[in-house]
């Protein structure tokens, strides 16, 4: 571990150096110093993100795999379960005690996840692969909907369709699918699971323009 003494002097760099102007005509001293900062302090950094539907990591500098896997959820019409999607891995550990329950339907359901439009070569009802991966050159990631761009100085791992689950039914998260997205061979099966729909813009409460109704909606995820 780095000291704490230098952490303290970096950061206060940083901060001196991000409310001093510009110099030079593109790059800012805040920016200079995060570009040239030593090799090593990366490796006490990064963020970490999933890229749904793929099975592997975008080919960006500095992201590795952590683990790839398959997409977990709830049930598409279920009241109950959890409400976030999972990346299962494919080598589950499994528990070492058992439980007892008050009556036996007191538990939750795990499903996998399927594809329910037809994109690139995947089909419908295909099995959705995820992978998590890690960025060491980078402190944060986040998904930007309606965006195929990342804000100046940050990085793009990967760009996507916007999905969520079919809207008369229970709601989901809205996930980011990667553009070109792969699909677990052979599982092209209507088991149903944690479903995954294209979405779709409605005006009214979301402003037209700059919004068009019926719009499938992109999205990006950047890192930086």
């Amino acid at each position: 571990m780095f000291p704490t003494a230098f952490v303290t002097i970096f950061m206060t760099v940083l901060l001196l150096a991000s409310s001093q102007p510009a110099l030079g005509t593109h790059r800012s001293l805040l920016d200079r110093i995060r570009d040239e900062r030593p090799r090593w302090i990366s490796g006490y950094t990064g963020s970490t993100y999933i890229i749904w539907g793929k099975h592997s990591c975008p080919a960006v500098h500095g992201t590795k795999e952590v683990y790839n896997g398959y997409v977990g959820g709830s049930q598409y019409n279920a009241k109950g379960n959890g409400a976030n999607t999972l990346c299962l891995p494919h080598d589950p550990d499994r528990l070492p005690y058992g439980i007892s329950l008050p009556d036996r339907y007191d538990y939750a359901n795990l499903y996998g996840g399927e594809f329910q439009f037809n994109i690139g070569h995947v089909r419908t009802d295909e099995n959705v692969p995820c992978t998590v991966c890690r960025t060491n050159i980078a402190s944060s990631t986040i998904m930007i909907p309606a965006k195929r761009t990342c804000p100046t100085h940050w990085q793009k791992q990967y760009t996507g369709i916007l999905t969520a689950n079919r809207y008369p039914y229970h709601m989901s998260e809205y996930l980011c699918l990667d553009d070109n997205p792969d699909y677990v061979h052979g599982s092209r099966k209507d088991d149903n699971g944690r479903l995954f729909y294209p979405v779709k813009t409605v005006c009214g409460s979301l402003p037209c323009p700059p919004y068009e109704n019926g719009e499938l909606v992109s999205c990006v995820v950047c890192s930086r």
